[in-house]
């Protein structure tokens, strides 16, 4: 149940809505977490760069939610940090504007930090596909999440998505603003956390739905721009030799990312999935290679700031 802040309420969930394809999927995120919780309360801080009908509908519907405007151009991160520091509950889930959490999904939160210990700094869980019309649905999910697809390991890990993850409010209060700010939390956060020598949980009971039907031209573009971004961050801008030889490199990148992929799938039970979507996902992992080409040479540009 979405609760109004001054409830405080135990859990506060943190969007940032960017999404220029299904848009008004958010409604269907909030419908959830108002009325499949169980009666586990929360709290949800919306930073908002689209400003649209959609943003008045969610005001119309549901005037307990925080709504932040931010300027076109903010980053996913500042967003999410923007949304967490207007936030007060002693737990902060992240997610995004086109995912859906199942039933149960903050009850989920609760009972994995009750049971977790004081030293679990974050929990992650499992993404399932909610979009499965096409095969390039499915390379779309199976190239992005296919990793968080159920089942994971269950207990500590060094690999929980960044999407459908909570953290202590007092763990991410204590990360330098900068670093919060910098990048997506599960490169910039989750390795600070790791090295401190917290925990990061997995949960398989802690479910959630990806729901972004993304057309090839906005796929492409999204998956180039963040391969951009990542290369583009690797080394300093001095080490121009490494940049080079990492560019050159990226060439042999594609075979490699279909083995990983298909390696991945294998482990879910997906191998049929992948063999029907595999001509999409050969055209998907050259893209990748073609960005991280971009971003060794020319570094990331502004590709955080397109990244939705």
């Amino acid at each position: 149940m979405i609760v109004s802040q001054g409830e405080k309420p135990p859990i506060a969930v943190v969007i940032g809505l960017v999404s220029t394809a299904d848009g008004d999927r958010i409604l269907e995120t909030l419908a959830f977490l108002h009325e499949a919780q169980d009666n586990h309360r929360c709290e949800v801080v919306l930073a908002d760069r689209r400003k649209d009908a959609v943003s008045d509908e969610i005001r119309r519907r549901y005037p307990q939610v925080q709504i932040i405007d931010c300027p076109a151009n903010t980053t996913l991160p500042v967003m999410r940090t923007l949304a967490f520091e207007a936030s007060s509950a002693p737990i902060v889930a992240v997610t995004e504007d086109h995912c859906v959490p199942a039933a149960g999904w903050l009850g989920e939160i609760e009972t994995a930090f009750a049971e977790g210990g004081d030293d679990v700094a974050a929990v992650g869980g499992t993404v399932i596909n909610g979009v499965t019309d096409t095969s390039f649905d499915w390379a779309n999910f199976i190239c992005e999440y296919g990793v968080f697809s159920p089942p994971v390991p269950e207990g500590a890990s060094a690999l929980i998505p960044g999407m459908n993850v909570a953290y202590r409010r007092a763990e991410l209060e204590a990360v330098d603003r900068q670093r919060l700010t910098e990048g997506f939390w599960e490169t910039t956060v989750h390795p600070l956390l790791l090295q401190q020598g917290k925990r990061l949980l997995s949960r398989n009971g802690m479910k959630l739905f990806h729901c972004k039907r993304f057309s090839r031209g906005l796929f492409y573009n999204q998956r180039w721009v963040y391969s951009r971004y990542y290369a583009g961050l690797r080394f300093p801008k001095a080490a121009l030799s490494k940049r080079m030889a990492a560019a050159a490199a990226s060439v042999i990148l594609p075979p490699i990312l279909l083995l990983r992929l298909f390696q991945a799938a294998m482990r879910k039970g997906m191998a049929g999935k992948m063999a029907r979507s595999l001509p999409s996902l050969c055209g998907l992992v050259m893209v990748w290679a073609g960005g991280e080409m971009w971003g060794y040479v020319f570094g990331p540009g502004d590709a955080l700031a397109q990244l939705e």
